[in-house]
């Protein structure tokens, strides 16, 4: 007896210290992926909150306050920002954290086409003018081209219309975002009587790679449950990043994974950047550092080095450390 119960206690300590061992596994795995360093969010606008006016309005000056505060917080080094000119203005007068502005366009009668009819430009045009767009860059007034809004506006991504912006692009370096995929209901009937679903698959993207081989682009909304076809272009080409908001927050955490995995599969992880889209800060981080099966280092180049690379912004990700 004695000796059979001396045998039960010590397998019982074992299996009680091998229970201890597998929870704090367990709990190293699952905390692991908490991230509170430097953030670049590619995805970020300056833009009314749906009233009237410009950004001098109480209620729209309320909401880019609320933005910047925000920005501030969650550790956002760089918010690459699109906007209307005057609220691009607005911003960088501010200046809250570093900003890389870009002017949307095509516009629409010379308006935002996205939610609210603000014009995009002070010559009431839906293209800036390419000598003043030239000048904003060369200034560094502004740095990134986009979002591009030709799904909106019915302009197919290689029209001739567009080649003298994607000269000056690839020109001068200057990154050129996409809007791809799709947009919020009703949108031919609410904004933008010509915009199509089918004229956001990121695949139209391809002639223009073709034709400028040197240009620094990144696809938004780059969702490959829905078009599989960003994967191949992403291969054919290497210089092309994307961004995958607003599917952080449209889809259940278990769809959102399985559009992660899609990319980690195919070994393309390395070019998703970070994008908010007007998103909630914290649920956007969640969606991504309650993905498992990303590393450390993987969940970083989300956040931070991925962006970092693909701008050219070397060190920067070193500015938000602790």
């Amino acid at each position: 007896m004695g000796s059979g119960t001396s045998c039960y206690s010590q397998a019982m300590k074992f299996l009680h210290a091998l229970m201890l061992l597998t929870a704090l596994a367990y709990l190293s795995m699952t905390t692991a992926h908490a991230y509170n360093g430097p953030v670049i969010d590619m995805h970020v606008h300056a833009w009314p909150s749906g009233t009237d006016g410009g950004p001098d309005e109480p209620k729209n000056q309320a909401a880019l306050e609320a933005e910047w505060a925000e920005l501030q917080s969650f550790n956002i080094v760089l918010a690459v920002t699109s906007g209307p000119e005057a609220f691009l203005e607005a911003w960088e007068a501010a200046q809250p954290t570093e900003l890389l502005p870009g002017p949307i366009f095509p516009c629409i009668d010379g308006k935002n086409p996205v939610f609210y009819r603000h014009t995009c430009f002070t010559n009431g045009e839906n293209f800036p003018n390419i000598e003043w767009l030239e000048e904003q860059y060369t200034s560094g007034r502004f740095g990134v081209m986009g979002e591009l809004y030709n799904q909106y506006a019915a302009i197919p991504y290689d029209d001739p219309r567009m080649d003298p912006y994607y000269e000056l692009a690839e020109r001068l370096g200057i990154p050129v975002a996409f809007h791809t995929h799709s947009a919020p209901p009703l949108t031919a009937q609410q904004c933008c009587p010509d915009f199509r679903i089918a004229n956001g698959n990121p695949l139209l993207i391809e002639n223009v790679l073709v034709k400028y081989p040197k240009l620094k682009a990144y696809i938004m909304h780059a969702n490959p449950l829905v078009y599989p076809e960003v994967l191949d272009l992403l291969v054919q080409f290497p210089k092309v990043y994307v961004d995958v908001s607003p599917w952080q927050m449209a889809y259940t955490r278990k769809k959102f994974h399985r559009l992660l995995q899609e990319y980690v599969d195919a070994g393309l992880i390395g070019r998703v950047m970070f994008g908010s889209d007007g998103a909630n800060y914290k649920k956007a981080f969640d969606a991504y550092t309650s993905a498992e099966f990303l590393s450390k280092k993987q969940l970083e180049g989300i956040f931070c080095m991925n962006a970092e690379r693909f701008l050219r912004k070397n060190g920067i990700c070193d500015s938000g450390s602790d």
